[in-house]
């Protein structure tokens, strides 16, 4: 053995096994072993470099060490899950993905000037910083009537009220064919309250976030009948994915209060044929009112 093993080999065992020679014949007088079984490990014969590095194993003391190791990772790691950059926008992450659309689980606003003061001052979701306007409602508070919308278009957000665009004409040609007044007799709200980009559908985060307003506003207005327009007004109320195709023509329920479901303005006026189907829905929640 070279000298440099010999000393690795005394640095790994030390002083553990210093054989001696009186000890070495007394037991071997005694007990009659074989000569052997009582050589010593620094035999050259029996010394094999390779097998004692397999005896020490760096691996395994590193595999013992990580458990310890783990913890102060994880720590810093949560740790850097909390820093934010100056420049990056903060936005209220509230879950909005597990919010669910029932009042039970809810804390409904129970007055017009808080629920005013809770949308304009949202950061709910990222429609904040794109906005002009938040877009409340119009028409009256105490109506017996409400009309549910989507989210606001450009004109809506230009002008911070709901269907003043377009569709707003429409509807307000529908609404004057039912006998009613806009102003006077109807409340009109949308499931979102800022202005999607490019007027896209409002996505289910969206959705989520604005819930606890919609939520509030039926609660406060306590419409006897609600019309919702368009396939995401009625799918937000009664928690289904279910096309407007299916759920138009019969009357529908949120909680006690009557649901007619309907085409969005904007759709009859792409596709002026389904203007009919529209008017006999138009017709079911008079009669769905009167009775």
């Amino acid at each position: 053995m070279k000298k440099s093993e010999q000393n690795s080999l005394s640095l790994l065992i030390g002083n553990l096994w210093v054989p001696k020679a009186d000890v070495i014949a007394d037991l071997r007088t005694k007990n009659q072993l074989p000569e052997a079984e009582l050589r010593s490990i620094s035999n050259k014969e029996k010394i094999k470099p390779d097998a004692e590095m397999r005896e020490i194993n760096p691996v395994a003391i590193i595999e013992e060490e990580k458990p310890l190791i783990k913890p102060v990772l994880e720590e810093e790691s949560e740790s850097k899950k909390n820093i934010v950059r100056k420049d990056t926008p903060v936005v209220n992450e509230s879950s909005p993905q597990a919010t669910q659309l029932t009042p039970e689980k809810m804390i409904l606003i129970d007055n017009w000037q808080e629920l005013e003061h809770q949308i304009i001052n949202c950061q709910k979701c990222k429609l904040c910083y794109g906005r002009k306007n938040v877009v409340i409602d119009r028409g009256k508070r105490n109506a017996r009537w409400m009309f549910i919308g989507e989210g606001p278009g450009e004109q809506e957000d230009i002008q911070g009220k709901p269907f003043v665009g377009a569709s707003g004409q429409l509807l307000d040609k529908m609404i004057t064919a039912m006998q009613l007044s806009p102003e006077n007799d109807v409340y009109i709200a949308n499931v979102v309250k800022c202005r999607p980009p490019n007027n896209r559908n409002p996505n289910e985060e969206e959705i989520a976030a604005c819930s606890n307003y919609l939520l509030s506003q039926i609660a406060m207005v306590k419409p006897d009948i609600i019309i919702t327009l368009g396939r995401f007004a009625i799918q937000t109320l009664l928690k289904t994915t279910l096309a407007v195709g299916k759920l138009r023509n019969k009357v529908n329920y949120y909680q006690d209060t009557p649901v007619i479901a309907t085409y969005h303005p904007s759709y009859l006026l792409r596709t002026p044929e389904a203007k009919k189907d529209a008017w006999a829905d138009l017709q079911l929640a008079m009669k769905t009112f009167k009775s």
